[in-house]
């Protein structure tokens, strides 16, 4: 069983306010579910979306030619000045991509991808996150 991807997203912003974008994409970068929080700005303009889509499915390709020697990857974190990027395989060739802003950290990041996944993978939504 997998959880419906529109709702998975849904429950990344359920999980913590400061979590700004919450998407899915598939291997091609393509945006398949959920997007950015309602009402909060993009910091890039959209003209820039499609660029930012292609180099991120160029970076999960290039990481894949490591896959014979390290093993597959379990997840990408960047911290940035403004916001912090968390991406992961849900499964099979699909991505999940999150931002949240800048003081979001990294354990909190590695809670909300463990709570993602869990329910990705079982359809239980842990009590924290049902609001």
């Amino acid at each position: 069983m997998t959880y419906p991807l529109d709702k998975l997203c849904i429950q990344a912003f359920k999980f913590n306010r400061r979590v700004r974008y919450a998407g899915v994409l598939d291997e091609t970068g393509r945006l398949i579910a959920g997007g950015m929080r309602k009402g909060i700005p993009s910091m890039e303009p959209a003209s820039e979306n499609l660029r930012l889509m292609a180099n991120l499915t160029i970076q999960i390709g290039t990481d894949k030619t490591w896959d014979q020697y390290f093993g597959k990857m379990q997840y990408t974190y960047v911290n940035r000045e403004k916001l912090n990027v968390l991406t992961f395989y849900l499964g099979g060739k699909n991505v999940m991509l999150i931002s949240a802003e800048s003081d979001f950290d990294l354990d909190n990041m590695a809670l909300l991808r463990d709570t993602v996944m869990t329910i990705y993978s079982t359809g239980i939504v842990p009590e924290k996150v049902k609001k």
